[in-house]
């Protein structure tokens, strides 16, 4: 069964949401080409079709934006030809938000979702234009647990998460600053520490993009669905819907005291010095609202 599960899952077209487990971890190498088996995926799609989608949600807190300017040729070369990315002036947006989840679970659980574990998450995204107002598409997901990764991936097409061995994202009061490292490989991973200031100041290359640090910032975080390409078949994509309530006077501007920036920018043309754009969300409400193909993305 295991060599059937690993001939299936070679047969398949893989992208880089492919499941990347310890190559120390022999259970983990077998669990990779099980979630990755095109005949295991497709029954899933199958039986989700006929059963209502299980709402979730979480409190999340503690949730850092780091932002980058990319060249939008680069990254076209990196998603299929129907992806709409947002641009202006020859760039688009790279962002990574990372974060704290509180009880992560199904909403059916009511009161009981608090025995829910609380993962920590990173995703790296980039915006649509406004075809797909509020709306994202993941280059990658990383959460610190293995539950929610396998979990992720045997239940959604859109959360093709990966396993970070280190991942620490940790809010000292004293400093007001959030300090972040996360590890999966040599293209995912970073770290940085940013501190929560009051002046709300964009970044000068920033400056040409957006008229304000508010107007930024409301494009950035203002979202309702995430789209990611499948495991098995990346011409082929999904769409998650979500709800993330945002009081906005809350948000805080951030100064970055030290980012080591991931290495995958390089691959989009941008130097580990370019200007990143920092700002922290002490915290909101996240739902999962549910989950569809695209049929047809333009």
């Amino acid at each position: 069964m295991i060599m059937l599960i690993a001939m299936m899952s070679d047969m398949t077209t893989m992208n880089r949401h492919r499941f990347k487990p310890p190559k120390q971890n022999t259970l983990f190498q077998l669990l990779a080409k099980f979630l990755s088996c095109r005949l295991i995926l497709q029954f899933r799609r199958l039986l989700m079709r006929c059963i209502p989608f299980m709402r979730l949600e979480s409190q999340v807190k503690d949730i850092v934006y780091l932002s980058w300017l990319v060249d939008v040729e680069q990254v076209r070369q990196h998603y299929p030809s129907d992806v709409p990315l947002w641009e202006k002036q020859g760039k688009t947006i790279f962002t990574i938000l990372t974060y704290q989840h509180q009880h992560f679970g199904f909403r059916f659980l009511g009161g009981l979702r608090q025995w829910m574990p609380s993962p920590q998450q990173s995703n790296w995204r980039f915006y649509l234009d406004h075809t797909y107002p509020k709306t994202v598409v993941f280059e990658q997901v990383l959460l610190d647990q293995y539950l929610y990764v396998v979990g992720g991936r045997l239940a959604s097409d859109v959360m093709p998460a990966q396993y970070a061995p280190v991942f620490q994202h940790q809010f000292n009061p004293q400093q007001q600053s959030i300090q972040t490292d996360v590890f999966v490989d040599t293209d995912y991973s970073f770290n940085s520490d940013v501190k929560m200031t009051q002046e709300k100041i964009l970044p000068p290359t920033w400056q040409q993009m957006f008229d304000s640090w508010d107007e930024a910032v409301q494009f950035l975080v203002d979202q309702d669905h995430a789209w990611a390409e499948w495991v098995d078949r990346p011409e082929c994509i999904s769409q998650g819907d979500i709800e993330m309530p945002v009081q906005y006077e809350d948000i805080r501007a951030a100064q970055i005291l030290s980012l080591n920036a991931p290495a995958l920018l390089k691959k989009f043309g941008v130097e580990s010095d370019t200007d990143a754009f920092a700002f922290v969300v002490p915290a909101l409400d996240f739902h999962v609202l549910g989950e569809r193909f695209l049929e047809k993305t333009n």
